[in-house]
């Protein structure tokens, strides 16, 4: 397992890794998240000692931010070497020199190179969650932020693993030095202008004197907000399911029947998990008071994200930002399933006592204006404008109905009619499902 020579303190927190290894049923491979800091060479150092948990290999991100970055990388190979671990050297290019944008790169990266059975191991330690709690109180975060890092997470085909999260900073560095470690490091926690460094040399301090469990503290806290986290996601689950139609239309009127809590959680669920941007309380609290009015404005429009919101007849409805193109006119046969183009949805065919003859030839169509038709049972020609109005169609999605034309004249809607041209005989009814557009 490990060496005889070890140190009970080094054979202390390899028995305690070893337990937090155990909730990562199901490995096949263990992959070091390797930077070249103490951290995670430590990690690296104690899990080489781990001899029956193999196959252990290492990824090194070389965000390319630091004039030393190519020195970092290549002791990253020599502690590898050192050790027999297979080392996997990835360079990335960060959109900015922020700690958010070489963060975002990174686990991109990691999410690539994962592979199914792959676990990740990434060495943050009770110091670094005590410290991300404290940062996102700061920032006013929910209780999705006060959950602070999770201890384990799927992360593309793999799974990420933090097993020193309950684990010091101090404790660390101990064994790191009985180890006689020569980590790297990184210049840039020296600096206090990055937020997490300056709480980490003038504030940690302070509370570790006056409150020495204060660690122990956030961790529990933090464990304690994702167990919350769980419940409320599982509240807005609920409530989205009977409220959120597969449209993505939220019934307004059932969302003013919940209390103002749960409003504002459902809000915040269903907007972050379409979006993948969570809102502040602030913007929440004003679309709650927007929705919930009884006299919602028809006309609503607001953007959120790369999406936008609108409502119309006691609806609120996301969309993407962009709306597509309307398609090209195009010649059919009844029976014919037809793509109309991303987020369009497709046109498609069911049987009927009154239908369209299989295989004949139509034009398919779209709304220019001005076009008149004759409903079956209407008995009389209407406007295209005024059908669609009475079907309930938001406004923004009647440009995109498709028109089943044959010499000039309309013969059906799909999903809304057919028209008195259409024979008295069996045949194929036309359906359109617009899930894309609303």
């Amino acid at each position: 397992m490990y060496s005889k020579t070890d140190s009970p303190a080094v054979e202390h927190l390899l028995s305690r890794l070893r337990e937090s290894l155990s909730a990562a049923t199901g490995t096949r491979r263990w992959v070091v998240a390797l930077s070249g800091g103490l951290d995670s060479s430590l990690l690296l150092e104690l899990m080489a000692r781990l001899r029956d948990i193999q196959p252990l290999s290492a990824i090194h991100i070389d965000h390319q931010l630091q004039a030393g970055s190519a020195d970092w990388a290549e002791h990253c190979r020599h502690h590898c070497e050192r050790l027999g671990v297979p080392l996997q050297r990835v360079r990335v290019q960060p959109a900015s020199s922020s700690e958010a944008a070489a963060r975002q790169a990174r686990y991109a990266a990691f999410e690539s190179l994962l592979q199914s059975g792959d676990c990740l191991l990434l060495a943050q330690h009770a110091d670094d969650q005590a410290e991300t709690l404290l940062l996102r109180l700061l920032r006013g975060a929910g209780v999705a932020g006060l959950a602070a890092m999770p201890r384990s997470r799927v992360l593309g085909q793999g799974r990420l693993l933090r097993p020193l999260l309950n684990i010091s900073r101090a404790e660390l560095e101990s064994v790191a030095s009985t180890l006689a470690l020569l980590p790297v490091e990184d210049p840039s926690n020296a600096q206090d202008r990055y937020d997490r460094n300056w709480l980490r040399h003038h504030v940690m301090p302070l509370l570790k004197q006056r409150w020495p469990r204060v660690l122990e503290r956030c961790g529990d806290s933090a464990v304690l907000m994702a167990d919350a986290r769980q419940l409320l996601e599982e509240r807005a689950q609920d409530d989205r399911s009977c409220l959120v139609s597969g449209e993505n239309r939220l019934d307004l009127a059932g969302l003013q029947q919940l209390s103002a809590a749960r409003q504002r959680n459902l809000l915040h669920d269903w907007l972050w998990r379409e979006t993948g941007r969570r809102l502040e309380q602030r913007r929440i609290l004003s679309l709650q008071q927007r929705l919930a009015d009884t006299a919602v404005p028809e006309g609503m429009q607001e953007r959120i994200a790369n999406h936008q919101l609108r409502c119309y007849r006691g609806g609120a409805y996301l969309l993407p930002l962009q709306l597509p193109a309307v398609p090209d006119a195009q010649i059919v046969q009844v029976g014919q399933e037809v793509d109309l183009g991303p987020g369009l949805g497709f046109l498609r065919w069911r049987p009927a006592k009154r239908g369209l003859v299989a295989g004949t030839e139509l034009q398919l169509l779209f709304r220019q204006g001005g076009e008149r038709l004759r409903p079956l049972g209407r008995g009389g020609a209407v406007s295209l404008k005024q059908v669609l109005q009475e079907s309930g169609m938001p406004p923004w999605q009647r440009s995109y109905q498709p028109l089943l034309v044959h010499q000039g004249e309309i013969l059906a809607l799909p999903g809304i009619c057919l028209c008195e041209a259409v024979d008295d005989h069996a045949g194929l009814i036309p359906e359109w499902d617009a899930f894309g557009l609303s």
